[in-house]
């Protein structure tokens, strides 16, 4: 028989994640904040449930999907959060991306009280998240791990154990501060290139074709020929994934540089009031900066 499912937070990455689960034959209960971002989920033959508790205390495994670390830390530690309402045996899963010390803080409070609990950041964006593509870094005990692997399956083929509680959110946060900054070098390159007359195309295909070359450029035609900058990953997102990499930098006393320079193309974006647009908006500040506007799509 199928273990019970539970997530809590079905907005634009939990929502595919959990409908993928749910495609997978998991009986699951859902709920979110916004009543509307559960509809889909519940015609697809999910359970709609009234509070995060009500989720946790008819589920066997219970996924997590939040915006930042002050949300998975309420939700989990508060009075009534998950981790006093859970039974024990329950395996909570956390897949926010958050600071290393969020998922360190929840782990021996959910012990105390024989709960597991493995954090499981992903990446691969919202369009992985719909295809099930996404590659999970998972900190925590590898035998509870194991248990809940045929459900993390169902969003993604690619799950590596990385270590203890924590290890899964430091490897997200260098994931994506070298996705930005490749990205970031992908866009100032391109700008360039522009500017000398080049064909944004032609760009595109002799860098992919030599050793310039990274899934950044899969950006070109799909977004900032065609002008589309809807998301995606958002732009606040990614600023604050950069702060956790810095911080994490700072705490162990490691000189970076890059990560700076990105955080702060980020931060601009924002300023521009573009936070809830796609990362690859940042290119519209960048032309900006080279007085140059790229040729729309004909």
């Amino acid at each position: 028989m199928a273990v019970s499912v539970g997530f809590i937070g079905v907005g634009n990455m939990g929502n595919p994640m959990a409908s993928n689960i749910l495609k997978n034959g998991f009986k699951m209960k859902v709920f979110d904040k916004v009543p509307k971002a559960m509809e889909n989920l519940v015609q697809a033959g999910a359970q709609r449930a009234a509070s995060a508790r009500e989720v946790v205390e008819g589920s066997e495994i219970v996924l997590t999907c939040l915006p930042a670390s002050p949300d998975v830390e309420a939700l989990y530690l508060d009075a009534g959060g998950l981790v006093e309402c859970a039974k024990p045996g329950t395996i909570l899963i956390d897949l926010s991306s958050v600071l290393p010390s969020t998922p360190r803080k929840i782990e021996p409070r959910a012990r105390d009280r024989g709960v597991h609990f493995l954090e499981s950041p992903v990446s691969g964006g919202v369009s992985g998240a719909r295809a099930a593509t996404l590659a999970v870094m998972v900190g925590g005990d590898g035998e509870v791990l194991k248990r809940a692997e045929p459900v993390l399956r169902s969003i993604g083929p690619n799950i590596f154990h990385v270590g203890p509680v924590g290890a899964g959110n430091t490897v997200k946060a260098i994931n994506n501060m070298m996705a930005c900054v490749n990205s970031l070098a992908m866009m100032e390159g391109l700008v360039l290139g522009l500017k000398a007359g080049l064909d944004p195309m032609i760009i595109h295909d002799v860098v992919k074709a030599s050793s310039g070359g990274s899934k950044a450029l899969d950006r070109i035609p799909r977004a900032i020929i065609p002008r589309d900058f809807e998301p995606g990953f958002k732009v606040f997102l990614m600023n604050k994934d950069l702060e956790t990499f810095n911080t994490i930098a700072k705490e162990l006393h490691v000189p970076v540089s890059f990560s700076n320079v990105a955080q702060r193309y980020e931060q601009a974006a924002m300023a521009a009031g573009l936070a809830d647009k796609d990362t690859t908006v940042v290119m519209t500040i960048i032309e900006k900066l080279a007085a140059l506007e790229v040729p729309r799509a004909k």
